[in-house]
């Protein structure tokens, strides 16, 4: 891969993310060689019921509605659709003129979603929970992955069950060890989503080397370096009452274009 040059970010959220309610939207153009590239991010909390069938109908393909429709499960249904809702806004930061309804997400390979349609060699990757919905679009010459977890006392055990032992050093000596653990855990999932076979590999494959904070304002950004998987990097953000990581190439520069992306308030 040739060398990264960040051209320009672009964001869009007039009140910066201090009504977690809003969608938040950002876009950053580089180059790759002699391309011309750009990914797209949205970020947004569960939406109201009345909010979700507006967003459906508006971005959604007529397949893709039925198919959620099909769900007898209100949560499996709504996860459904908040997928594949911030997908397509992820998608439309970086192709502003395609009509999100005229292309499907499908369900590819182990489970990564695809979107069918594009003019472009493109990828996405999507994240939900109960609280916040996540997702990136990227051009597949420059894989990503993303992840967003709600920071909870109950998920310490579980997490805290797949770490390493360096990795439970990490957590002693970083501080708060319940956001640490969440830091550790989204940045695997990203970076498991980023190289496209998830944990069909030994979790040892994203066992975190360090921790490294870039910058503190106007929110704390840190970076996560793999052992074994020295090829990507992910970066972390802490947003209200969750964790966003996402996973990349670690080219030279590339991070600094990243953080961009990543700038929430």
């Amino acid at each position: 891969m040739g060398e990264f040059r960040f051209i320009k970010g672009d964001r869009t959220n007039e009140d910066r993310m201090k009504n977690t309610k809003e969608f938040f939207q950002s876009t950053i153009h580089f180059s790759l060689g002699n391309e011309e590239l750009a990914a797209g991010l949205t970020l947004f909390t569960s939406l109201s019921n009345e909010g979700l069938n507006n967003k459906t109908l508006e971005l959604l393909h007529p397949e893709e509605i039925k198919i959620g429709g099909g769900y007898a499960s209100e949560v499996r249904r709504r996860s459904f659709f908040n997928g594949r809702i911030v997908g397509k806004m992820a998608m439309n930061q970086v192709f502003p003129g395609i009509p999100p309804a005229a292309c499907r997400i499908i369900t590819g390979s182990i489970g990564r979603p695809v979107i069918e349609a594009l003019p472009q060699p493109y990828g996405i990757s999507i994240s939900h929970n109960e609280l916040w919905n996540a997702g990136v679009c990227f051009p597949l010459s420059v894989p990503m992955g993303i992840d967003v977890e709600t920071i909870t006392e109950k998920n310490r055990a579980i997490i805290a069950s797949i770490l390493s032992d360096h990795e439970k050093d990490l957590c002693s000596s970083e501080g708060d060890t319940l956001e640490i653990i969440h830091l550790l855990w989204t940045a695997k999932e990203a970076a498991a989503k980023a190289i496209g076979l998830g944990f069909l590999v030994p979790t040892a494959w994203y066992e975190i080397e360090f921790i490294e904070t870039l910058r503190t304002e106007p929110q704390r950004i840190h970076q996560c370096r793999f052992k074994n998987l020295s090829v990507f990097t992910a970066l972390t953000v802490e947003i209200p009452g969750a964790m966003l990581s996402i996973a990349f190439p670690s080219e030279n520069n590339f991070s600094q274009t990243m953080i961009s992306l990543l700038q929430l308030t």
